[in-house]
């Protein structure tokens, strides 16, 4: 099996072959997957926040920036959009707020979700929302996402696949 590509925080990567892609420390980030299973173009970014405001600066830390510029690689290498599909994990709420303004977990989940509907992207299956962190690997070749979640409870589930 190839090394993953490994995406940092506000990164987001394209692969044209079966590389798996990764990306680790998904609190209330989200990892998005997005893929073409009629020409194995998959990409993957690591979302910090829902919106990018009037800062502009790293697209790929945001949802409303990260998903475009996302769908546009995998567009210049031969993806077909209609095709595309995503997979999610992350939007865990690590700390307990009563404000809803600071639960970015929930509001990382629902800017992805919304931005999806907007592109008719198909949501396949995710894993979002709980109180511990992931990391997460994609397989390009079977179309897997493995998610590896942190331990807090003796009884926790710490891997899984979707």
């Amino acid at each position: 099996m190839k090394d993953a590509v490994v995406i940092g925080i506000g990164d987001y990567t394209v692969v044209t072959d079966n590389t798996p892609i990764t990306t680790i420390g998904l609190g209330s980030c989200i990892g998005i997957v997005l893929y073409d299973p009629t020409t194995n173009v998959s990409g993957m970014s690591h979302i910090m926040l829902p919106e990018i405001g009037v800062k502009k600066d790293k697209i790929g830390k945001y949802a409303d920036s990260a998903i475009p510029a996302l769908l546009e690689e995998m567009k210049k290498v031969g993806a077909k959009i209609e095709k595309i599909q995503a997979k999610i994990a992350g939007g865990a709420s690590i700390f307990d707020f009563t404000d809803d303004i600071l639960k970015i977990g929930d509001r990382n989940a629902k800017a992805v979700r919304d931005i999806l509907k907007e592109f008719n992207i198909r949501l396949v299956n995710k894993d979002i929302g709980g109180k511990r962190g992931r990391t997460i690997t994609f397989y390009p070749e079977n179309k897997e996402l493995f998610i590896k979640m942190v331990k807090k409870e003796p009884n926790d589930i710490c891997e899984k696949t979707i």
